[in-house]
């Protein structure tokens, strides 16, 4: 075959090059599939944008139903290094007058000096054998913290553990029994994690007590804990710590120091609209975002221009319905119980007849202080409705059915149609735009198999063309010859 296409028009004119030409005309068709193709990757890549864009859509009204887009408080404190603040989203805007009278403090009890032998270390054995016994009981609070020894563990010692050993066998059961040792100059010093007044005693086998110290402890070795007290707005209050959670409902009351006599630590609890505002500035960005890139996408340009571009998604009626519903969505009203306050725009929201959004924040601020259950609602809200009916055996039924009717709810529900794993919009249109991306490389495979046939088919005539018009000529040749001779 090399040698035919290398003679491949010596005699016909009819070379490679002309061969080419011919099988560029017949392959519109492979560029009508490529275009096809490189259009449907358009598509389904602007789909795949506008998935990532409505996620996150989705996930920013999401954040507007948290408790803390509403309920976020600011805490201000007028010493924090002697009274620190955490308000919850349950706690109430006001101010408080706080006294701290005294901290609450831990039982403490240091051993005396634990001989060693000469030259020994605290990690050497001491050749102690038997058990030993930590009790830890309050000494103040309720009956039942009275009655009941928070901590009381037993611990078992060998002739081989060591000092250090010995401290570790008792940390080891410090998260059941609150009960905490370590090694000061040959002394174990026990330390309670619970507050407040409570006694700690200690018993064991044989010698084992006076062995580690603990027999006839000095006072000024044995420290009482004691219980925090404090001040609320006249209201003295008493605990057996120093982070109080149970006094103030939505209040963490950390105490870090004693307070000079009438000089109360003043703390202020206010809305925290400015967390609100974020939030509602993140959707209306987001909002903005999603609809200005479907416009792109849908935008047919300029139909008279000569070389018009328009949008990946031009004509698209899936994209047109959700832009449509996305608008019309954020213009809807919500029954709030609040008249002032029953749609997005009565909070300092507008849109545009483009569709585009527009914070007013100070408008917000007004609405969330004002009203921030009416400012909520116009977003989440949920209505029940009650169906009876008659079971099969006769018994009368009663269905409860839930509907969410909130702004918010609305649009997640519209934008989920799109983006679901399962049943989305566009993992349809992505599964659709696979399939026929699939279908025409298939198609684009075979029309070049059958190009590349037809190649050869041309080759192989024009190169018997050109044998045929060879042999012509050879024969004319020798006519020619033989009628020179005769004469």
């Amino acid at each position: 075959m090399a040698n035919n296409i290398n003679f491949l028009g010596s005699y016909s004119g009819i070379d490679s090059a002309t061969i080419d030409s011919m099988i560029q005309a017949e392959s519109g068709k492979v560029v009508q599939y490529t275009n096809k193709q490189t259009s449907i990757t358009a598509e389904k890549n602007a789909w795949k944008d506008i998935n990532t864009r409505l996620d996150s859509l989705f996930t920013k009204l999401g954040t507007l139903g948290e408790d803390k887009t509403f309920q976020s408080k600011l805490v201000t404190s007028s010493d924090a290094t002697k009274v620190a603040i955490t308000a919850g989203t349950d706690s109430i805007a006001s101010n408080y007058s706080i006294e701290v009278n005294r901290l609450a403090t831990s039982t403490q009890v240091t051993s005396g000096k634990i001989s060693l032998a000469d030259g020994k270390t605290i990690k050497e054995s001491l050749g102690l054998i038997g058990k030993f016994t930590v009790t830890s009981q309050a000494i103040s609070g309720t009956p039942e913290e009275k009655e009941t020894p928070a901590g009381n563990f037993e611990i078992d010692i060998t002739a081989k553990d060591s000092l250090k050993d010995i401290v570790g066998k008792i940390n080891e059961k410090s998260k059941e029994s609150g009960i905490q040792a370590k090694i000061v100059d040959n002394r174990i010093i026990m330390t309670d994690s619970n507050m407040g007044e409570r006694n700690m005693s200690f018993s064991g086998t044989g010698t084992l007590v006076k062995d580690l110290g603990f027999e006839a402890i000095p006072e000024q070795n044995y420290k009482v804990g004691q219980s925090a007290e404090l001040t609320i707005d006249g209201i003295a209050i008493t605990r057996n710590t120093n982070n109080v959670t149970d006094a103030v409902e939505g209040l963490t009351i950390e105490l870090k120091g004693v307070t000079e006599a009438s000089k109360p630590v003043m703390i202020e609890i206010k809305e925290d609209t400015d967390t609100s505002v974020k939030a509602f500035e993140s959707f209306v960005e987001q909002y903005n975002s999603t609809l200005t890139f479907i416009s792109d996408q849908l935008d047919v340009g300029n139909p008279s221009a000569k070389n018009n571009k328009t949008g990946a998604l031009a004509g698209d009626s899936s994209l047109i319905r959700l832009q449509s519903s996305l608008r019309s969505l954020m213009t809807q009203s919500a029954n709030t119980g609040n008249m002032s306050y029953n749609n997005l725009e009565s909070i300092g929201i507008s849109v545009d007849r483009y569709g585009k959004a527009t914070l007013d924040k100070e408008k917000l601020k007004v609405g969330i202080a004002d009203d921030p259950a009416a400012v909520k609602k116009i977003l989440f809200q949920t209505t029940s409705t009650e169906t009876t009916g008659v079971g099969e055996n006769g018994e009368s039924t009663t269905v409860i059915t839930e509907k969410k009717i909130g702004l918010a709810q609305k649009i997640q529900e519209l934008v989920n149609t799109y983006i679901s794993d399962k049943t989305g919009i566009i993992k349809t249109k992505s599964a659709t735009y696979d399939k026929l991306s699939e279908d025409l490389t298939k198609s684009i495979t075979k029309f070049n198999e059958r190009l590349e046939k037809k190649r050869a088919n041309y080759v192989t005539m024009f190169s018997r063309l050109d044998t045929a018009m060879m042999q012509a000529e050879s024969q004319m040749a020798y006519l020619q010859s033989q009628f020179s001779t005769e004469k």
